[in-house]
């Protein structure tokens, strides 16, 4: 299959002009109990396996931000190809637990390891709420400070109606001043002795 993962909106305008969550879509995802997670600077990529595609994040290779990781791919989602939905996240969290002990399991391109997104809160949040996590510490950051933060209604979802929302710490969009392909190549600390948080 080809696999176009939705990738999450922003809440709120900004100067970079990108494309933000409609209203309504933000008071319907605001509605019910939402999962927030830490959303990691590093480039995306989807592998489909037998059963799952993987939504990860491949961390090899410094971008914006210098991180200490248990592995080289940061899962943030999975789709199960014979239900057709995504996996919810409790549900998902075990299912990369599961792949990080049988690492033989996982397709070959991710065959350098995994670990799951880290979720910060679960319940019923105001988008204000989100904003103040944003500014929380990262135990996965060299320097302490995180990217951002997803938000994912916490519930299984199909492809069609998946919603999802981020908020981009603004010192991060602000501090970017070149892109990472015209810098020499720096690469983040791959251990799997780091605590996965």
């Amino acid at each position: 299959m080809n696999f176009d993962y939705p990738k999450p909106l922003r809440f709120r305008p900004n100067n970079t002009r990108k494309p933000v969550m409609p209203d309504k879509d933000r008071r319907y995802l605001f509605s019910g109990a939402v999962v927030v997670e830490e959303k990691m600077d590093g480039k995306q990529l989807i592998v489909e396996g037998r059963r799952y595609v993987f939504c990860a994040e491949d961390l090899w290779k410094r971008h914006s931000i210098s991180y200490a990781v248990p592995a080289r791919f940061m899962v943030f989602d999975m789709f199960d190809l014979e239900n057709g939905y995504f996996l919810p996240p409790d549900e998902k969290h075990e299912a990369v637990l599961h792949y990080m002990k049988n690492a033989k399991a996982l397709p070959e391109q991710l065959s350098c390891g995994v670990f799951p997104a880290r979720t910060l809160r679960h319940g019923r949040f105001e988008l204000e709420d989100i904003e103040k996590m944003v500014e929380l510490p990262s135990p996965y950051a060299i320097e302490g400070r995180m990217e951002g933060l997803v938000v994912k209604p916490a519930r299984a979802l199909f492809y069609d109606e998946h919603l999802s929302g981020k908020v981009i710490r603004e010192e991060f969009e602000k501090g970017i001043k070149e892109h990472h392909m015209r810098k020499p190549a720096e690469f983040n600390v791959i251990n799997p002795r780091v605590e996965i948080q």
